[in-house]
């Protein structure tokens, strides 16, 4: 939320079709919050932008930075942010630039203190579903895998999963315990709705028009050492979004 009117927004982004794809949609907003927008592409392979950065921070004078990069580059945008002393604090990465790997390649927390990006699925070790699954491996007389670590991924893996395991439970129950066909699964995705997992997983509600379940993202900020929620799960802009994705066909 806030007023966007006539604040500087800088959009740093991977020079690929994937980078530029949401363009369109950000000067659609432009028009209507009223912000100064101005673009910075990094070209592949995204490890090189310290004149982007530096043009951001000091000609530009940006008052806020969305981060579009994927790969290496998130690592290096928060590096060179900092070094040109702009505050991470106004930085929010997209869902490609917000693992704990990123934070890490950046030379760990510390360095990104303040720094922020998307969700899509919990961040953290505390939900019931990875306590049960560190569980399952602890009766095993396993540790639990190492992997789990790395919530930001490890977390989205779960929510896949889940959302996968629902619908063939609901096909199998639609079936009355009969082998469920894709059709069938379909039509059990289909069903999801109120299925957080202990708020793992975005209130979402899959129906046959919107197999995304409705584009539900959590703001998280590094904070202390670790990944802290900023917002719950909120929807920005769906009609917007909306127009855009019927748009791209």
């Amino acid at each position: 939320g806030g007023n966007l009117k006539d604040k500087k927004i800088a959009y740093l982004f991977y020079d690929n079709p994937a980078g530029k794809e949401p363009m369109p949609l950000i000067e659609d907003l432009q028009k209507s919050e009223g912000f100064q927008l101005r673009t910075f592409a990094v070209p592949p392979p995204g490890v090189e932008m310290g004149a982007q950065v530096l043009d951001i921070a000091q000609r530009y004078r940006a008052d806020f930075v969305i981060a579009h990069l994927f790969g290496r580059s998130p690592s290096v945008a928060i590096k060179e942010l900092k070094r040109v002393g702009f505050p991470l604090s106004k930085v929010i990465g997209f869902v490609w630039a917000s693992a704990e790997a990123d934070i890490e390649a950046a030379g760990g927390w510390s360095v990104a203190e303040g720094y922020n990006a998307i969700q899509y699925a919990g961040v953290g070790s505390d939900y019931p579903v990875l306590k049960e699954i560190v569980e399952m491996y602890k009766k095993e007389g396993k540790p639990a895998p190492k992997e789990m670590a790395s919530t930001v991924y490890y977390n989205r893996g779960v929510l896949q999963a889940a959302i996968h395991l629902e619908a063939i439970r609901n096909a199998i129950k639609a079936k009355g315990g009969a082998m469920p066909t894709g059709e069938d699964v379909k039509k059990g995705f289909e069903q999801i709705k109120d299925f957080t997992l202990g708020g793992l997983v975005p209130p979402m509600e899959i129906t046959a028009k919107d197999h995304e379940g409705g584009g539900w993202v959590q703001i998280f900020q590094v904070k202390g050492g670790k990944w802290e929620k900023r917002t719950d799960w909120f929807r920005a802009y769906p009609e917007l979004l909306q127009k855009h994705l019927a748009a791209g066909g």
